[in-house]
C-alpha cells in the first residue's frame, strides 16, 4: 500500500511545473509592463523588504537594423539585453528566478529568456541582467513585456 502512494507521489511531483514548485519555496508573481525601448519602465515587484523597481533594454533592434534585417536577412535575431534593477532594504540575500516574455499585442511570444540571481542585502540599486534572442523583425511588433519572479529565502 505504501509504495503506491510512494509512485503517486512521485508521479505528481514529475508532472509538477517548475515554476510551481518555485512558488511552493517561495512567492511567485508575475506583472505585464510596456517594453523597455527608449527609456526605463517601472516594474515595482516587491517581496519583503526586496523590489524589482525598474527594467530597460540594451542593445535593441534600431530601425536602421530593422529595415537592414528585411532587405537582406528576414531570419536575423538580435540580443537584447534586459537589465532589472532592484534594491534590498533587508539583512539578507534573496534569491529570485527571472523569467521574462516579449508579446505581441495578440499575447504570442516573441521572445523569452531568465536567470537566477541574488538579491544582495543593503543594495540601494544594483542589477540582474540576462540576453534574450529576438527575432530582428519582431522586435518593432512587440507591445509588452510579461515578468515573473520566483522569490526565495
Amino acid at each position: 500500500m505504501k509504495l503506491r502512494h510512494l509512485r503517486q507521489l512521485a508521479l505528481a511531483l514529475a508532472l509538477a511545473s517548475p515554476l510551481a514548485l518555485d512558488a511552493a519555496k517561495g512567492q511567485l508573481i508575475e506583472k505585464s509592463v510596456e517594453v523597455p525601448r527608449d527609456t526605463r519602465v517601472a516594474l515595482d515587484i516587491t517581496y519583503g523588504k526586496a523590489a524589482l523597481t525598474w527594467v530597460e533594454s540594451n542593445n535593441d533592434p534600431k530601425d536602421t537594423d530593422v529595415e537592414e534585417a528585411k532587405r537582406k536577412d528576414p531570419g536575423d535575431h538580435t540580443f537584447v539585453i534586459l537589465r532589472f534593477h532592484y534594491r534590498n532594504d533587508d539583512y539578507v540575500k534573496h534569491k529570485v528566478k527571472l523569467r521574462a516574455y516579449l508579446l505581441d499585442e495578440n499575447d504570442t511570444i516573441l521572445g523569452e529568456a531568465g536567470r537566477s540571481g541574488g538579491l544582495d542585502p543593503g543594495k540601494a540599486d544594483d542589477t540582474i541582467s540576462f540576453p534574450m534572442k529576438v527575432k530582428t523583425l519582431d522586435w518593432p511588433r512587440a507591445t509588452k513585456l510579461k515578468v515573473t519572479a520566483a522569490f526565495q529565502d
